[in-house]
């Protein structure tokens, strides 16, 4: 098995499907994907129900990673959330995950634990303490081969100007990744691409596809992503098609048209923890 990052090494961009269970990455790798993302988001709704928020735990990730890497071959990036704390969580983190398999590890700069009604704000650890965090997870990785890389939600928060300050911060902190979430304009993206292209890895999460405006992994191959993910790839049409089919058996009119997977589930009941 080639790793991920020497697959990365090579100029085509790499297609990155969300999973997040043994059964769908697998179907992933039988569909010819080269690498598989575990999605916490996915995780969070297929085993609890609830939204991507920080209720799944460190251990239960990991126990999902072990799982998925006994049924795969191909390289498996994980969603590590905000490292499960402090730098000192984040060097435990790594450690776990790639004992049970982690290709590469996310880690990103947003507070360990959200609410409902902060995901669009997206609260923001310090930069010096996500720059701790990326330097405790190299110390803590034992093999150069394992990818860390550095999300930047700033965006949400603090706008484009200071999301591009921090990426340019967590590269020299010596992430080999830089993701930086909601970069919708084309010229945000050249900007940043043309910061760190020649640095570091970079990262683009395409959400939704097709969607007007939203580029395809072309367009953002010629800018200078190296990776793409599509983090709702599986857990959106697996949750429909269960949905629709439930319906049926239950006697009750089919949907007709797709429904979010965030509309399915109950976002108030975390409430009732």
């Amino acid at each position: 098995m080639i790793s991920l990052k020497k697959r990365l090494e090579q100029k085509e961009i790499v297609r990155v499907p969300g999973i997040y269970d043994a059964l769908t990455a697998t179907l992933a790798e039988k569909a010819g994907f080269e690498a598989t993302f575990i999605s916490g988001s996915a995780v969070s709704f297929s085993q609890l129900a609830r939204p991507d928020i920080g209720f799944v735990t460190q251990t239960e990730m990991a126990q999902v990673v072990d799982r998925v890497r006994d049924r795969i071959s191909i390289p498996l990036f994980v969603d590590a959330d905000s490292g499960f704390g402090n730098a000192f969580n984040v060097a435990r983190t790594v450690r776990m995950f790639e004992r049970a398999g982690a290709s590469g590890i996310q880690i990103e700069d947003q507070l360990n634990t959200k609410v409902v009604t902060e995901v669009s704000s997206r609260p923001l650890v310090p930069t010096d303490a996500m720059v701790g965090k990326i330097k405790a997870a190299l110390d803590a990785r034992q093999s150069e081969d394992t990818i860390i890389s550095a999300r930047s939600d700033a965006m949400f928060t603090e706008g484009v100007g200071a999301a591009l300050e921090r990426a340019v911060a967590y590269a020299d902190a010596g992430a080999d990744m830089v993701f930086v979430e909601g970069l919708t304009e084309a010229d945000d993206r050249t900007k940043l691409c043309d910061a760190l292209k020649d640095r570091v890895l970079l990262l683009f999460n395409l959400l939704k596809p097709g969607a007007l405006g939203t580029p395809s992994p072309e367009d953002l191959e010629v800018q200078g992503y190296d990776i793409v993910l599509f983090p709702s790839a599986v857990i959106g049409p697996v949750a429909n098609a269960a949905w629709q089919s439930l319906n049926q058996l239950a006697g009750n009119d089919v949907p007709k048209d797709s429904i979010p997977v965030t509309n399915l589930i109950d976002i108030n009941a975390q409430s009732k923890c």
